[in-house]
């Protein structure tokens, strides 16, 4: 399960290979979890040869994955709400939920910084990537030229996401922090997606004393591609 959570879609012959063991006894362990609900299996037709069987967590399995994760984001939703101050209850509804989860991505931000503290972008992507890889949110980067591409297979709080929009929101924003530089989702496991994504321009570098200014405790002003900074 936990293969399939960080990783998507698989094989059988794939995680045997991690785990050690023999296809058969993968499969025999699959089958089980797939009539307990806990793994979907999928066919998919090659243009030569058997079809072959992916197996992925089903939204019961990625749920009982998350479990630890759920705690985390309710460990922290607690002080959001109550810094919430009148005016901002008084807005009601969906800004409210803007409100706490902006707030969440900043104590995941804060826990994490002192990890993060490279110059150049490309060693700080790498600094967020495993930080953020206890958190569920990160998983992998790719280098695409222009951007870097951080992606995630699976979704550290997949209910939570599908209910409103403010919880992918605070993972890119918790990433942006860390980074200081722009991110921009592209793709979500919530709103369909097969695995959530995130580009960042290389042309957005943190200036030196930007990054000081983050990690003395305030927000972390984001660059943009100009280097111009701004709070946001």
């Amino acid at each position: 399960m936990r293969l399939l959570f960080e990783r998507g879609e698989c094989t059988v012959a794939d995680l045997a290979e991690v785990v050690g063991v023999s296809d058969g006894s993968v499969r025999r362990h699959l089958d089980i979890m797939v009539a307990d609900g806990l793994v979907a299996a999928r066919l998919e037709r090659m243009p030569r040869g058997r079809p072959v069987t992916r197996y992925a967590l089903s939204e019961a399995g990625e749920e009982a994955r998350s479990a630890e994760h759920y705690q985390r984001l309710l460990d922290r939703l607690s002080p959001a709400l109550a810094q919430l101050t009148p005016d901002e209850v008084d807005e009601g509804g969906p800004a409210i939920l803007d409100v706490l989860f902006d707030r969440v991505a900043e104590s995941v931000a804060d826990e994490y910084r002192s990890r993060v503290t490279a110059d150049r972008l490309e060693e700080r992507v790498q600094q967020v990537l495993v930080a953020l890889t206890e958190e569920g949110i990160l998983r992998e980067v790719e280098d695409g030229g222009d951007f870097f591409t951080l992606k995630n297979a699976g979704c550290p709080y997949r209910s939570t996401a599908m209910e409103t929009h403010a919880c992918c929101a605070a993972d890119r924003r918790t990433i942006e922090l860390l980074l200081g530089a722009p991110v921009e989702q592209v793709m979500t496991v919530a709103e369909g997606g097969h695995q959530c994504e995130y580009l960042v321009p290389k042309g957005a570098t943190p200036a030196a004393e930007s990054v000081e200014a983050g990690q003395a405790g305030g927000l972390l002003p984001v660059l943009t591609q100009k280097g111009t900074a701004s709070q946001r």
